[in-house]
C-alpha cells in the first residue's frame, strides 16, 4: 500500500511538472501584426519620457494606426508578416528609441528601414512573377524583363560598365546604367553628367537625381526632399516631417519637428523615420 501510494504521489508530481511546463511557455512575442503594431508603438513613443514633451498614450494610438496602415498595406497574396521579423525589428526600434536619446543619426535609421522593412516576407521565389522587391523571397529582387513584359524575381548579377546586362537582375555599378541598344544585347553605358536629360529609363548618377527631366545636384542639408534619394551623402535621411528636408537624421527636444511628427501633431505625411513596409530602398 505504502509503494502505491508513493507511486501515486510520484505520478501526481510529474503531471503538475508537466502542467507547469505547458503554462510557463508563453507564445512568442510580436506574433500577431496587431501585436507588432503595438509593441512599435511603445518603441517609438517611448521618447515621450526624454526629450521629447508629448502625451505617450496619444502618441502610442496615433503610431499604431501609422504602423497597422503600413502593414495593411504591405500585406498581399504574395506577402506576408513574419514573427521573427516583427520581433527583430522590434528589438531595433527599442535599441534606437530607448534611453531617452537626443537624435539618431542616419545610419541608424537606414539600418531601422532594412530591419523593419523585412516585417513582411514575400513567398515568390525566382522567376516568378512580382511587382516590387517585397514580392520576392530572400535575397531576390524584382527586376524588370527586357521589352516590358513584367517582372520576375532574381538574384542580383553585378555589371561593369560596358558589359551585357540583358538578364533579370543584371545590375550595373557605378555610373553606368543598362540600356537598349540597337540590334544588339543591351550594355552598361555611362549615366548623363549633370545638366544631362535623364528620365524613368535613364537615371541620372550617384551625385544627382532626375528633376523635371534634367540631372540636377541632390539636396544638400535643408533642402527639400521626398525620400533619401534626393539627398546629398552629406545629407543623406530624408526627413519627411513637415517640413520635409534632409538631413543627418532625426533631432529631438522639446517642441520640435521631429518630436510633434512623432506624436503626429505636425502636417507630415505620417513617416515615422522607419516604416514596417518599407524595402529599405531608402
Amino acid at each position: 500500500m505504502r509503494t502505491l501510494l508513493v507511486s501515486g504521489f510520484a505520478t501526481a508530481a510529474v503531471a503538475v511538472v508537466a502542467a507547469a511546463c505547458t503554462l510557463s511557455t508563453p507564445p512568442p512575442p510580436d506574433e500577431t501584426v496587431s501585436e507588432f503594431c503595438s509593441d512599435w508603438a511603445k518603441a517609438i513613443c517611448q521618447l515621450s519620457n526624454g526629450p521629447c514633451d508629448f502625451v505617450e498614450a496619444s502618441c502610442a494610438t496615433y503610431q499604431t494606426g501609422v504602423c497597422m496602415n503600413n502593414v495593411s498595406a504591405a500585406l498581399s497574396g504574395t506577402r506576408q508578416y513574419s514573427q521573427p521579423n516583427g520581433k527583430a525589428c522590434i528589438d531595433a526600434l527599442n535599441s534606437a528609441y530607448g534611453g531617452s536619446p537626443s537624435s539618431i543619426p542616419a545610419s541608424t535609421l537606414f539600418a531601422l528601414n532594412a530591419t523593419c522593412g523585412k516585417a513582411v516576407v514575400g513567398n515568390q521565389g525566382s522567376d516568378m512573377a512580382c511587382t516590387d522587391d517585397t514580392d520576392c523571397t530572400g535575397s531576390l529582387v524584382c527586376a524588370p524583363l527586357l521589352g516590358g513584359g513584367g517582372s520576375v524575381c532574381a538574384s542580383v548579377t553585378l555589371k561593369d560598365a560596358g558589359d551585357i546586362c540583358g538578364d533579370p537582375g543584371d545590375e550595373c555599378q557605378g555610373l553606368s546604367y543598362c540600356a537598349p541598344q540597337p540590334m544588339a544585347a543591351p550594355l552598361c553605358v555611362p549615366t548623363p553628367a549633370t545638366d544631362g536629360a535623364c528620365s524613368a529609363t535613364i537615371p541620372c548618377g550617384t551625385l544627382d537625381r532626375c528633376v523635371d527631366n534634367v540631372c540636377q545636384a541632390r539636396a544638400v542639408s535643408g533642402e527639400t526632399c521626398m525620400t533619401s534619394d534626393d539627398c546629398a551623402p552629406t545629407a543623406p535621411y530624408c526627413d519627411t516631417y513637415y517640413p520635409a528636408a534632409c538631413t543627418n537624421g532625426l533631432t529631438f527636444a522639446r517642441g520640435s519637428i521631429d518630436c510633434n511628427g512623432i506624436a503626429g501633431l505636425d502636417q507630415s505625411d505620417g513617416g515615422t523615420g522607419t516604416t514596417a513596409s518599407d524595402s529599405g530602398s531608402d
